[in-house]
């Protein structure tokens, strides 16, 4: 059996149990039309299976042209590949398949593509790209981060609940349970995550010991604890890496309540970066090494302490290791919120957006300035560099 209805701009419905949602044009609709009426009509089980197959084709989305009709910016070729496009520069390197594949579902569940091109953008902003790019592997690390970030995670407490209270089976609960570990931002940024532990002491001057960050408070009737003695806001709290502690390359923390020399403190609403690529390990066969640290849900079920919610721009990504434990190295990322506590403030991802976007107009203008002495030979490499 053959259902259609016609919903604002496309044509839904089904055929045998598939469902099925097209743009709508008179023509297609037509002739969908006249397999629905053939359908009803036929005698025989062939006939039907043979009018159902050529209908199942009608109802196959042509993704070129509808990429062509919602976004400038991209660019398919004679081979089907798919290219950024700006200012009628066109980037010379493909997009991953797997970074397509999530364009298509985007187009299919009529969701806007733009923060995966926007995405895409600031990934070819990437100077390790670029330098793997030249040593014939940088598509092989595009594939690897745009694995990583269609990675899936199925949420336990999710799952349990859609199971115990509404009767889903496990496949089913699984099936609805399942999200993407990392978000992505209307910038183009990743939202993954970190863990930490929190630092409980400090040092006394007076003394030369070390005592309690945070001092408790009891109530005087009782002798029962009455508050650990936190800050109210989390920004007012230390931690530090979970894994490493002190040891590691020393960083920076910048922000309003950052500190001036680097050190190994992580707090919220700060910028966390190390001053040189040269203290991330570019190696994606390797796990365990120096870098910035950021994962996915995968990555903080690995790990106990405490979790921060991270942004992390794709041009500070080195290295996309092999581990399955859905973590990635990077020069650079902000941390905007704890679950352990209160924000003070709210840090929206377009600010720290905005921030990498200076930064990147800083490096764009030394690459090219670099390149005007072999203008020839980069006259299209400074053409892409400037459409990022």
């Amino acid at each position: 059996m053959i259902t259609l209805n016609v919903i604002e701009d496309q044509i839904c419905g089904s055929y045998g149990e598939t469902p099925f949602a097209v743009e709508y044009t008179k023509e297609v609709y037509d002739i969908m039309q006249q397999h629905a009426v053939m359908a009803e009509q036929v005698e025989t089980i062939e006939e039907y299976n043979k009018i159902i197959e050529d209908f199942a084709k009608l109802t196959i989305v042509d993704y070129t042209k509808t990429i062509g009709t919602k976004c400038q910016h991209i660019h398919v070729n004679t081979a089907g590949e798919f290219f950024l496009k700006n200012n009628g520069v066109v980037s010379s390197i493909p997009m991953p398949q797997a970074l397509v594949d999530r364009i298509f579902e985007s187009i299919d569940k009529d969701l806007s593509f733009d923060p995966l091109v926007k995405m895409w953008t600031r990934w070819l902003r990437n100077p390790v790209l670029r330098r793997k790019m030249k040593q014939g592997h940088g598509q092989d690390f595009c594939n690897r981060f745009f694995n990583f970030v269609n990675m899936q995670y199925v949420h336990p407490k999710h799952k349990e609940d859609l199971m115990e209270n509404h009767g889903l089976s496990e496949e089913a609960a699984s099936k609805r349970a399942t999200m993407y570990q990392m978000k992505i931002t209307h910038e183009g940024l990743l939202n993954g995550y970190k863990v930490s532990r929190e630092i409980l002491h400090k040092f006394n001057s007076e003394t030369g010991e070390q005592e309690n960050r945070y001092k408790r408070t009891f109530n005087i009737d009782t002798g029962e604890i009455d508050g650990e003695g936190l800050p109210e806001h989390v920004e007012d709290r230390l931690f530090e890496p979970a894994m490493m502690g002190s040891g590691g390359d020393a960083f920076y923390c910048e922000g309003p309540n950052g500190y001036a020399n680097p050190g190994h403190f992580i707090k919220v609403g700060c910028t966390h970066r190390l001053d040189d690529w040269s203290k991330v390990n570019v190696n994606d066969t390797i796990s365990c090494v120096k870098g910035l640290h950021v994962g996915g849900l995968i990555y903080i079920n690995c790990y106990s302490g405490e979790i921060h919610n991270i942004f992390v721009d794709p041009m500070h990504i080195g290295a996309v290791p092999d581990d399955t434990d859905g973590a990635i190295r990077c020069k650079q990322y902000f941390v905007h919120s704890s679950l352990v506590g209160v924000n003070g403030s709210i840090y929206h991802s377009s600010t720290y957006a905005a921030m990498t976007d200076a930064e990147w107009d800083d490096m764009r203008a030394k690459a090219v300035e670099e390149k005007s002495d072999t203008k020839v030979q980069c006259d299209k490499e400074v053409a892409e560099l400037n459409a990022l």
